[in-house]
């Protein structure tokens, strides 16, 4: 990622955080502190945001780090769309701050850098604030209410948020929760499930995908806690593969969240103990310089080679078309060319993309991977996996008898204190991964393969 929000609903961050993102060369998006609410524009506290304003920036401005000045979150599009205008009945509600007095600090101190009104806004009243063709957008329809595959129905031109939940990891909620039979609605884990209707969010969202077990209620968490995570990494992954295959009509994304300040089923890539969830390590697959992503177009399925390097890539992508069972039904090596900074697009052949349930398609160029299933994973007729676990020296291996689809190894189950190098990976029969582990004292192999997840057969 080059570039984190530091969002209206937080705070000024002390200045370590500003020099640590300097000496990286991390971008900073500064809100101004105002959120998801109507503020008053009399005084005295016209005052105080005044001269809160002017202390912040004049702080911040010696930063390299900061890029951009943005006057809230949300305010503008909520006076829109959430009923505020009535209820208001003209009283002052912060667009004085927004598109007057924060700009005008902002030219008075700081006049090199820019400053926009909001988060969503597209520069001007004469369009909706969350306009997908201006500015900037805030696509949470997605997760509210449908499918994430509805992330690919648009194309932004700067998706500043999005987002999918999932709890947080295993060893989080056993501190958090101690004593408690864990199961999606137990009191503890409704207690930690903020979002409005979040759990029937998460269900809806599991059910369009798997197809859900019933029997022994802590196996049943165990599976559930595994593909709510598993959706996640891929809810976001939809998103920023489609808006980065289709650069630079759409200019960049900002992902909701990083990180969390309490054990909480929410939106964040790491939780609140500082564990790692499968998201996180996605994340960083995603924004990679390189990345490969297959994408239907129309009625086509084509392999987009997203490149933010400066350099060209070009190289040859080995495309297979394979059954479950491992078979390879057709295979090809096409030629590609990405300029510095560019996304090129390879055609699929039409007897490459895979047909039904029972098959796939695999994209491999200079060691990264694409994969398409072109069905729900409750229709796919997977085998049952079959894997061999071995350890090695800082980790374990695993070598794959069968196809084994988005293998898992949940680390704070072996130790809380161990963590994983890596997340989600899927391999094909005779494949093998090692996965790097710390922190974990005890190791022995047995122990190991209870940690390991995967996708199995319906149940």
């Amino acid at each position: 990622m080059d570039l984190v929000r530091i969002w209206g609903g937080g705070i000024y961050e002390r200045a370590d955080f500003y020099d640590a993102c300097d000496e990286l060369g991390l971008l900073v998006w500064q809100d101004f502190p105002f959120a998801c609410a109507a503020y008053p524009e009399e005084q005295p506290l016209r005052g105080e945001v005044e001269a809160e304003a002017r202390e912040n920036v004049v702080r911040l401005m010696p930063h390299p780090s900061l890029v951009l000045w943005n006057g809230n979150n949300e305010n503008l599009w909520g006076f829109r769309d959430w009923g505020w205008e009535p209820r208001l009945a003209g009283d002052s509600w912060g667009e004085g701050y927004y598109l007057g007095l924060l700009p005008r600090v902002v030219t008075e101190l700081d006049p090199t850098r820019p400053y926009t009104a909001g988060s969503p806004w597209s520069g001007s009243w004469e369009r909706h604030p969350n306009d997908p063709a201006h500015g900037t957008h805030h696509s949470w329809e997605v997760w509210n209410r449908e499918d994430y595959a509805e992330y690919r129905a648009s194309v932004p031109r700067f998706v500043a948020e999005f987002g999918w939940q999932a709890p947080p990891a295993y060893a989080t909620l056993r501190r958090a929760l101690p004593g408690e039979v864990l199961a999606p609605d137990s009191p503890g884990m409704l207690h930690h499930q903020k979002a409005d209707d979040g759990n029937e969010k998460l269900r809806r969202g599991l059910e369009r995908h798997f197809a859900l077990s019933e029997g022994d209620p802590e196996g049943d968490f165990d599976r559930w806690h595994y593909l709510t995570q598993v959706n996640q990494a891929r809810a976001v992954a939809a998103g920023i593969e489609h808006w980065r295959s289709h650069w630079p009509v759409c200019a960049g994304t900002v992902v909701w969240q990083l990180n969390d300040c309490w054990p909480v089923t929410s939106w964040a890539a790491i939780d609140g103990d500082g564990r790692e969830k499968p998201l996180y390590h996605e994340l960083r697959r995603l924004y990679a310089d390189r990345l490969l992503t297959l994408q239907v177009r129309e009625t086509r399925l084509e392999l987009a080679v997203v490149n933010q390097a400066a350099q060209e890539w070009a190289g040859a992508v080995r495309l297979r078309r394979m059954s479950v069972e491992g078979v390879v039904a057709g295979e090809a090596s096409v030629g590609f060319g990405a300029e510095g900074r560019a996304v090129a697009r390879v055609a699929v052949p039409k007897e490459l993309e895979p047909v039904g349930p029972k098959e796939f398609l695999v994209a491999d160029a200079d060691g990264l991977r694409a994969v398409h299933f072109p069905a729900p994973d409750r229709e796919v007729p997977y085998p049952r996996p079959e894997f061999e676990v071995a350890l090695v020296p800082g980790g374990i291996a695993v070598k794959a008898r069968t196809l084994v689809r988005d293998l898992l190894l949940q680390a704070d189950r072996l130790h809380p204190d161990a963590r994983a190098d890596g997340g989600l990976v899927t391999l094909l029969p005779g494949e093998e991964v090692t996965i790097g582990v710390r922190g974990w004292e005890t190791p022995d192999a047995e122990t190991a393969r209870s940690a390991l997840y995967c996708m199995e057969p319906s149940r």
